[in-house]
């Protein structure tokens, strides 16, 4: 074949500069057709050869790239829409959820969907690009969209992206799934919930029309908070409530329990205590419907059902040195924790994936500059790995450079075998096995001698994070940790749960002392009980 050199190809990146002529067109070497020129015979001269003409084709009127108006706002809601599916589609097929939560998200946002119906319709110029989405966060922007909102609230209006994982934990609360928001949070780190980098899954004809600005809003140019994911589920649960009328059901309080224990590593009398203590603070574990006044992280039932667990071990296991003796040996108090053997052994647990030469699925993203310097050849395998897989755009486009760069390696299935049989669940029950480490037990004494010291007696109060002795440190933070907050959030939460524990005393000791109404048999119990114990008492 005759090849005739002119100048660069120039589409999808090909600097070829040989071409070949096939009936009356030019294509490069590698099978591009050139536009705009072409070779056509001349009918005067039937017969000759080599005299040839060129035909001007019509210029194309170039279309307009980017959407903007109402076009745009369509678009950035498909995508958006898009993206939704996509992470539903990801908790049912990889993380086992019931196939009827794709249906509950799809119902939940179909409401939200129809009140950007009228604002679309009411947009008059179609070039004109008003202010409609906004990436400032919900607490700096007032909710005016209707007027069933009450002036000056402040609730989500307009979808984020986090609102896409937030609107799916709504989904798993209408069912009542023992799932919570720190199990999201870890699934977006895991890349089981595509989050970081979710627009690469969005089609090239979608992203090229969508203009910048809305773009900016599904892009991630920070890691995740747990809180905030708390903060956000809980704006727009009450966008939900507000708008919609919708009731949501209280937390499947007894597996979430559960789960919380055991991954404490806590011994399972805790679980009777915290749902007594429930019913003395009047915890129901449910958003609620309505707010007075300013928020409080302990509207949250999540932290509401963390903060009981933490008082519930510091009744029965404080984390001082004083000697509690109970009264007979079938009391839960029977029991004392050694606080430092439950620290390391908690240690262990968090470094077990650097204990077996690995980074850990959901600690890649976590990764910095100067951890690169101390990995090992494995960890940096796995640490690329995991780039392919998240940050690399997976484009049909062929690149002619690629073949130079090839990705993946021999060993990468098996890594990710290796990854895969990394259960958490078998590490917690290698933490759950190892309690007769930091569990002992302690002399029961039936003595009526009123200076023995007895469980509950001398409890400790800590209002701030300073406070906190370096035995309570390592508790609050891993109790924060798994649930998904700050230290001081859970600090701050603990210490209101123990003055509305404080003042039902003190409300006891009056009903007593003035005999004004009959108590039940059972606060009667528990409030003699409490009162052995001793007020809480701030630790000075």
């Amino acid at each position: 074949m005759e090849y005739v050199t002119r100048e660069a190809c120039g589409q999808e990146g090909c600097r070829e500069t040989r071409y070949y002529l096939d009936e009356g067109l030019w294509f490069c070497r590698r099978g591009h057709q050139q536009a705009g020129t072409q070779v056509v015979e001349d009918p005067d001269d039937f017969g000759t050869q080599g005299k040839t003409s060129r035909v001007k084709t019509p210029v194309a009127e170039k279309a307009q790239k980017k959407y903007r108006g109402r076009q745009a706002h369509r678009l950035y809601l498909h995508t958006y829409q898009l993206i939704l599916w996509i992470q539903c589609h990801a908790l049912v097929n990889n993380r086992g959820f019931p196939p009827q939560l794709e249906n509950i998200v799809r119902d939940l946002w179909a409401l939200r969907l129809e009140t950007y119906a009228k604002t679309i319709a009411d947009v008059e110029d179609e070039d004109s690009q008003p202010e409609f989405f906004s990436s400032q966060p919900a607490s700096a922007r007032e909710d005016t969209e209707t007027e069933a909102f009450t002036p000056g609230s402040k609730l989500v209006k307009w979808p984020r992206l986090v609102d896409t994982v937030a609107l799916c934990y709504l989904g798993t609360l209408l069912m009542r799934l023992p799932v919570s928001v720190a199990d999201f949070h870890r699934m977006i780190l895991r890349n089981e919930i595509p989050y970081y980098r979710v627009f690469n899954h969005v089609p090239h004809d979608m992203k090229d029309r969508l203009p910048q600005e809305y773009i900016a809003l599904l892009e991630t140019t920070r890691l995740l908070k747990a809180e905030d994911l708390h903060t956000a589920v809980f704006d727009l649960l009450l966008y939900y409530q507000r708008q919609f009328k919708m009731q949501f059901p209280p937390l499947n309080t007894p597996i979430l329990l559960y789960r919380l224990i055991r991954r404490l590593a806590l011994p399972v009398d805790i679980y009777p205590v915290t749902k007594r203590l429930q019913t003395l603070v009047g915890f129901t574990f449910e958003y609620p419907t309505k707010i007075v006044g300013k928020r409080k992280p302990l509207d949250k039932p999540e932290l509401q059902l963390a903060t009981l667990v933490v008082i519930a071990t510091k009744l029965l296991f404080p984390f001082d040195d004083v000697q509690r003796h109970p009264l007979s040996s079938q009391e839960p108090t029977v029991q004392a924790m050694n606080w430092e053997a439950w620290a390391e052994v908690q240690n262990h647990f968090d470094r077990r994936d650097a204990t077996a030469g690995r980074i850990g699925k959901g600690k890649e993203i976590l990764v910095k500059e100067g951890d690169v310097l101390t990995m090992t050849p494995d960890q940096l395998d796995e640490y690329m790995d995991w780039y392919e897989s998240s940050w690399l755009e997976n484009s049909k486009t062929t690149n002619p450079l690629a073949p130079l760069f090839p990705i993946g390696s021999a060993s990468k299935d098996n890594r990710q075998e290796q990854q895969a049989s990394d259960d958490e669940e078998e590490a917690i029950d290698w933490m759950l096995s190892m309690a007769p480490r930091y569990l002992r037990t302690r002399a029961a004494i039936s003595d009526d001698n009123p200076d023995i010291p007895r469980p509950g007696s001398s409890y400790a109060r800590y209002r701030q994070e300073s406070d906190l002795p370096d035995s309570a440190r390592g508790f609050y933070e891993t109790a924060a940790k798994v649930t998904g907050v700050s230290l001081a959030t859970l600090v701050r939460c603990v210490s209101q749960a123990e003055i509305r524990l404080n003042e039902w005393l003190g409300e006891q000791r009056r009903i007593k002392h003035f005999a004004e109404r009959s108590i039940d048999a059972g606060d009667s119990e528990d409030m003699e009980e409490l009162s052995e114990r001793g007020d809480l008492k701030v630790n000075e």
